[in-house]
């Protein structure tokens, strides 16, 4: 169980990470840092000792240390942290020091939390900018098919026309059903990171590799699932998830916010397609904000975004017919609009995401939909 740490429990740490600092540094210095720290009416006495092999802390008062500092803790660590200058701590009465303050120069380092991550660099591709661009016809598409119907969900109907399009401009699909696979959920044990290895624990006990081996072979990558609560099914949520294992810990600039880099780097883009039962479109927001941040932190260029709401609606009511034809045939154009350009044309997207009928006709036939399904006991629909 996590608790809150003490004051001098921070400043074990912080001496600690110090610590690490100092024992790289190719002069050492000799002296004693006395700090007299308050925090929420605690006073808190404790001092770091420096020699010429390590740096200590003790709780306590020390006799005639080479600076003393006092202030509250919290000015102490904005002080650490080059938050407050410490010409302007002094005159402001936020910090007093009394010594040698050139000692806290001759054994801080610069800083102390710098390391060399170079060999981890994943920088922003052009492609990842502007995959329309760069773009070149995909060979291989990989398909993660999240509806938990699989074969028999209106998500597979829908996308199969989508899908038509892009193997007619010459490209390979391959279709994985994630209902179809073991993926056991992730533990957040972090032993993908912390081993280095970005190993799972679960490598050899689940599908999750080999469904992620089908992305990783993939120039581009199809997410297809139906709405559940607002936003993606569980099983793609898990998959997201375990994903994780294959990027690095550390941090780096991505496009507009920091992510991580990746541990096999190749360019490639996705689609998200998905489908609803709601016929307003406006069901698709959160899904589709949520799944734009997933794809940025996966360096992952989402170069189409297909919805289709009231998707039962559309196919069962017989007086949709024409527009369940139409929107079929704007999915078959949509995939070859992917295939060679990388984007899907506004005529085709106006099709797919047109107004089927009136929110009330809605209610009303699908109530209608509903009460016979209930009363003659069927369990499929």
């Amino acid at each position: 169980m996590k608790e809150l740490v003490t004051p001098y429990q921070v400043m074990e740490a912080l001496a600690t990470n110090l610590g690490k600092a100092y024992a790289k540094k190719a002069v050492k210095a000799e002296g004693t840092i006395q700090f007299h720290l308050r925090h929420e009416g605690e006073k808190i006495d404790c001092y770091v000792k420096a020699d010429e092999n390590e740096l200590t802390i003790s709780p306590g008062v020390t006799t005639n240390p080479t600076v003393a500092l006092t202030s509250t803790l919290y000015h102490w660590l904005d002080l650490a942290a080059k938050r407050l200058n410490p010409i302007i701590g002094v005159i402001s009465g936020k910090l007093k020091f009394k010594g040698d303050t050139s000692f806290f120069a001759r054994i801080l380092p610069d800083d102390i939390f710098n390391i060399d991550i170079s060999p981890y660099a994943d920088p922003v591709t052009a492609f990842e900018k502007n995959p329309h661009r760069h773009w070149t016809p995909p060979k291989n598409v990989f398909v993660i098919n999240a509806s938990p119907r699989t074969r028999e969900g209106y998500t597979d109907f829908f996308v199969k026309a989508f899908l038509k399009g892009l193997e007619s401009e010459g490209a390979r699909v391959q279709t994985c059903y994630l209902s179809e696979q073991k993926i056991n959920r992730c533990t957040g044990c972090w032993h993908c990171w912390l081993s280095g290895t970005g190993e799972c624990i679960f490598k050899e006990k689940d599908d999750f590799e080999k469904v992620y081996a089908g992305c990783q072979d993939a120039d581009l990558i199809v997410f297809a699932f139906p709405l559940y609560c607002d936003g993606v099914p569980g099983a793609l949520k898990d998959f997201f998830d375990r994903a994780i294992a294959h990027s690095h810990p550390f941090m780096i600039e991505g496009i507009y916010k920091t992510r991580h880099p990746r541990r096999i780097t190749k360019p490639q883009a996705a689609v998200v397609f998905s489908v609803c039962g709601f016929i307003e479109m406006e069901n698709f927001q959160a899904v589709r904000e949520h799944l734009r941040k997933i794809s940025h932190n996966a360096h992952l260029p989402i170069v189409a975004e297909i919805f289709r709401s009231g998707a039962i609606y559309l196919h069962k009511n017989p007086l949709l017919y024409q527009k369940l034809n139409e929107v079929l045939l704007a999915l078959e154009k949509a995939g070859e609009d992917v295939a060679k350009r990388g984007k899907v044309s506004r005529k085709n997207l106006r099709i797919i995401t047109q107004k089927i009928d009136k929110a009330s006709n809605f209610q009303k036939m699908s109530n209608y939909f509903w009460n016979e399904k209930i009363q003659s006991g069927e369990n499929d629909y």
